[in-house]
């Protein structure tokens, strides 16, 4: 007995529901092709009563981006020659609304270009993503030892750690823009200190922080689609996990070797938030009505990140306590941000 090979019936049904679909499409296209070129001939015969009605439904789907753009021109025109200009200044204003950024071309009719110069575009907002790494580097304070005796440590800074974020901007002018981020920032870091001669002490710690700097752009220049720009703010850092682990290695000549201790919660040992100061260097490209960016900047801290006066567990297992410090970043990212345009027609 014949049986039937479902899973073949089923991708021939799917391969044959593709091919009808972009039939339907292909012949919608090809209609709003027709229909543009049937407009156009309606309007030079001076029916430009027609016009609208024969384009109006195809501006949702059918038409190319150069057969769309054609389309509203020629209906804008037929509602200025029919005397609705009210009409025309909606479409107008629908046309805005989908080409922000449109310029004005040698092939324009004057009167599509008198009502275009009615209007401005004006950038409202600017939405974005970015991340990439941080290196941390820390500004030190002092350094606290639980033997009491002057200590000489050394900061290891070449770890890299994780920074991802949202964007807020606001555009001036062509050169100045104002902008808010909101990053989740990790920022670590070695240290290493002898102690008394027979041990050294390895700490490393980690914290987890969310970043809120405050930033000022100027682009002095552009060439091409490429935008360099310089910036300079400040902001917050809040601090809301933090972890360290040390390890102790012994150099005594009868007891030597690494010691790898566990990883230990130091939150109640470092301060919650901490004031910074951000400044960089970055490249816009220019895409239509966004950009993709490259962005290295620095962020400096302010405040001492030690809490003292509290006994924790690494001082009696590890002979470690906290050191008084500032944390700093370097900033490396990648992003895009999309700009959200709002047309409006000029008071006269």
């Amino acid at each position: 007995m014949y049986k039937l090979n479902r899973p073949y019936m089923l991708r021939s049904a799917c391969l044959t529901l593709a091919i009808l679909f972009l039939s339907v499409l292909g012949a919608v296209a090809q209609d709003c092709a027709v229909n543009l070129r049937n407009a156009e001939n309606l309007f030079n015969s001076g029916l430009v009563e027609e016009v609208p009605e024969l384009l109006e439904s195809c501006l949702q789907s059918g038409f190319t981006k150069a057969e769309e753009l054609s389309a509203y021109k020629l209906i804008i025109r037929s509602y200025l020659f029919d005397d609705k200009t009210e009409l025309a200044e909606q479409m107008m204003l629908e046309f805005l609304k989908k080409n922000p950024e449109y310029e004005i071309s040698p092939t324009d009719n004057g009167d599509f270009i008198y009502l275009f110069n009615k209007y401005r575009v004006k950038p409202v907002i600017q939405l974005g993503i970015h991340g990439g790494v941080n290196m941390t580097y820390v500004t030190g304070i002092s350094q606290n030892s639980v033997s009491g005796n002057s200590v000489e440590g050394k900061y290891n800074n070449e770890s890299v750690t994780l920074v991802a974020g949202g964007i807020l901007r606001y555009r001036f002018s062509d050169k100045f823009e104002l902008g808010l981020e909101i990053n989740y920032s990790e920022a670590s870091y070695t240290y290493t200190e002898r102690f008394l001669g027979y041990q050294n002490i390895i700490y490393n710690k980690k914290q987890r922080r969310l970043v809120a700097p405050l930033n000022a752009y100027y682009s002095p220049w552009s060439f091409g689609g490429f935008i360099p720009y310089l910036k300079l703010g400040a902001g917050v850092a809040y601090t809301f996990s933090t972890d360290g682990q040390p390890t102790t290695d012994n150099i005594d000549d009868n007891n030597t070797g690494e010691d790898p201790g566990a990883t230990v919660d130091r939150i109640d040992y470092t301060i919650k938030l901490d004031p910074i100061i951000s400044a960089g260097i970055g490249m816009k490209y220019k895409l239509p009505s966004s950009y993709v960016f490259l962005d290295i900047g620095t962020m400096a801290g302010i405040r001492n990140q030690f809490v003292p006066g509290k006994y924790s567990s690494l001082e009696s297992n590890y002979k470690f306590t906290g050191n008084e410090l500032r944390l700093n970043t370097l900033r490396f990212s990648v992003g895009y941000i999309f700009i959200i345009y709002k047309p409006e027609k000029i008071q006269e």
